[in-house]
């Protein structure tokens, strides 16, 4: 159930979260024991029916209960005011009979210590007298002495007694004051506060009365709003149920369809893993194929390099014959026939750089020498042919690095030691040139070149 008060709240926070809108019966300051009731509740059916048509006209926004709840505590706050009047009436009855108490104890006390000083006064004077009639005439002088500070001494001893007496009296009034003080002051605070009860009870009375009138009106607008969402709720269950015919039948159909469709995929699939089969033992048939014609390709390519390679170096030798014969351009022709067929070919190459040097063509010569050199860089003889076209075409420096690259690649240099003496001596360095020439000999003693280079330069009269 939602309690009344609470109706009016949202059903969820600012974060979404649901609201406590439930009602908590008897622990409610609205909740009326006697009847087990909300008061709210009921003022607000007591309204309903009031705005019914036919009803009986009452009070507006009253109802005979919520008078008679109000007319019950405004007597139960009279009694409490009346007996709170009573209790200050005996305070002040009980404050008063021990002020007339102290004032008769102090009463009762004087009147002794008077009796007493009497007494004290009888028994001095007749002392006296007897000392009067007994004592010489000497006396009457003391005598008249003792009768005055007697005297004052009663006058001042009855003023004391009167000024302690009246100081007395002053403290306990002045006590019965506080004591009557100190007891009113709590009752004044309730009468206070039992008055600011009344008054906020009439004001919550009235702010009650008028949150019943909110209330009555916002649950009839409240009823109006459900009776709206009801009918529109109506409307759209209808809706809802065409629309959930429809998909009904749609769902009929469409299982229909699934299953002819599950049929056809029966049917492709057991034709798909023929068809797989079928294609499997082809890509087998195939890759066998490919196998056999890549063994094959390679055969021939392995047959087709060989038999290049056979022919190239067929070529390189007739090549080798036509420049020992003099044939230099034959001798060419061969050579470039041997280097197309095996481009890889280095001893071609070097072979064709000699032929074109010997033809007087010393720039392609020289690229053709180092081509050769690119494809096999410890080929000695390259370096010794390129050393000598250098040399022939007087670049003497870099003939004699040429000699020095064949030196250093040759296990059997003295023909190189040779033409790098020759170099040496061209460029004027015969000690070195010397030098260069004996090494060859050493080498190879039969080195003719180089013993005739070094008898030359023995019997030259310009090197003595």
């Amino acid at each position: 159930m939602i309690c009344p008060m609470l109706s009016a709240l949202k059903p969820t926070d600012e974060n979404g979260q649901p609201v406590n809108r439930e009602c908590i019966y008897e622990e409610c300051r609205f909740f009326n024991r006697e009847q087990r009731d909300c008061n709210l509740m009921m003022a607000s059916r007591a309204m309903l029916h009031m705005a019914a048509p036919g009803a009986a006209p009452a009070a507006p926004g009253v109802s005979g209960a919520d008078l008679q709840d109000m007319e019950r505590r405004l007597t139960d706050l009279g009694k409490g005011l009346l007996h709170s009047n009573l209790e200050v009436q005996g305070v002040v009855r009980e404050a008063g009979q021990a002020t007339l108490g102290g004032v008769a104890e102090a009463g009762e006390s004087l009147s002794k210590k008077m009796a007493e000083t009497g007494d004290r006064l009888s028994k001095q004077v007749a002392e006296i007298a007897e000392r009067l009639h007994a004592g010489p005439e000497d006396l009457e002088a003391r005598l008249a002495t003792s009768l005055q500070e007697l005297e004052q001494r009663v006058m001042a001893g009855r003023m004391e007694s009167e000024t302690r007496l009246a100081e007395r009296l002053q403290a306990s009034i002045a006590e019965m004051r506080s004591i009557l003080e100190q007891t009113l002051a709590p009752l004044q605070a309730r009468l206070d506060e039992q008055s600011r009860g009344v008054g906020v009870t009439a004001a919550a009375t009235s702010q009650s009365l008028e949150a019943l009138q909110a209330i009555g009106d916002l649950q009839q607008k409240i009823a109006d709003r459900v009776l709206e969402e009801l009918a529109l709720v109506s409307a759209t269950s209808a809706k809802l149920e065409q629309a959930v015919g429809s998909v009904d039948k749609k769902m009929d159909r469409a299982a229909d369809e699934s299953l002819q469709i599950s049929q056809l995929m029966t049917l492709v699939k057991g034709q798909a893993e023929k068809t797989h089969a079928a294609l499997r033992s082809i890509n087998e048939g195939n890759r066998a194929v490919i196998q056999a014609v890549e063994t094959q390709l390679k055969r021939d390519q392995d047959d087709l390099s060989r038999r290049s390679r056979e022919e190239a170096q067929e070529c390189n030798n007739r090549g080798v014959a036509l420049y020992y014969r003099g044939a230099f351009e034959a001798a060419q022709a061969a050579f470039r026939q041997a280097i197309h067929l095996l481009p890889e070919y280095a001893e071609a190459h070097n072979n064709l750089g000699l032929v074109l040097s010997k033809l007087g063509n010393e720039a392609e010569a020289v690229q053709v020498f180092q081509e050769a050199l690119r494809l096999d860089p410890a080929m000695s003889e390259v370096y010794n042919n390129l050393g000598f076209l250098y040399h022939t075409t007087s670049h003497f420096d870099r003939a004699v690095e040429m000699f020095g690259q064949a030196i250093q690649n040759s296990s059997d240099s003295a023909v190189a030691y040779a033409n790098l003496g020759n170099s040496l001596y061209k460029m004027k360095q015969p000690e070195k040139a010397v030098e260069a020439w004996r090494r060859a000999l050493e080498l190879d003693p039969m080195n003719e070149p180089a013993r005739k280079s070094l008898r030359m330069f023995q019997q030259d009269p310009s090197s003595n």
